[in-house]
């Protein structure tokens, strides 16, 4: 079966829109091992998974949707010392201190197909890959990296509304 967009992204309870485009990268780190009778064996380590999105859409709430760690509300102090006088706030990328906390979510790519096939990275944190400015639009590139639990996995493949969580 063919699994057919447009796509719907979700990090956590947020909808990400106006992406123009999405990168995956799954990787196994693997290193091979050669027994005295001359067979190769390929043992498997750690797995990761990037997702890499371009915005399209990357004013300030949608970045402080996805960026919840470099977000500061209005009447916030940024680290250069200026209060934000907006209700939207402003987006302040600073390097995190050993006081903040790591916001991780699920990121879900969604078909449109009934019922939908949903992509998922695991326990993915946000950071901002790049920023592109050219005479026509602003774009920025948001890296999500799955940082899954030990014995847990970091991508899932399955049917939208055919998993539950188990308490």
């Amino acid at each position: 079966m063919i699994i057919r967009g447009p796509f719907s992204i979700k990090w956590g309870d947020n909808i990400i829109e106006d992406v123009e485009d999405v990168s995956l990268d799954i990787s196994i780190d693997s290193e091979d091992y050669q027994t005295v009778q001359g067979r190769t064996l390929e043992v498997d380590g750690s797995y990761k998974a990037v997702a890499t999105i371009t915005l399209l859409a990357a004013d300030i709430p949608a970045l402080a949707a996805i960026l919840p760690q470099y977000f500061v509300p209005n009447g916030g102090i940024l680290s250069t010392g200026e209060t934000v006088n907006n209700a939207a706030g402003a987006i302040d990328m600073k390097p995190a201190s050993c006081d903040d906390s790591i916001v991780y979510n699920n990121l879900d790519f969604i078909s449109c197909g009934n019922p939908a096939q949903v992509t998922r990275i695991t326990n993915a944190r946000t950071k901002i890959d790049s920023v592109e400015l050219d005479n026509k639009v602003q774009k920025v590139m948001i890296k999500f990296v799955g940082e899954a639990a030990p014995s847990e996995a970091v991508v899932q493949f399955f049917r939208e509304n055919t998993i539950h969580v188990v308490s």
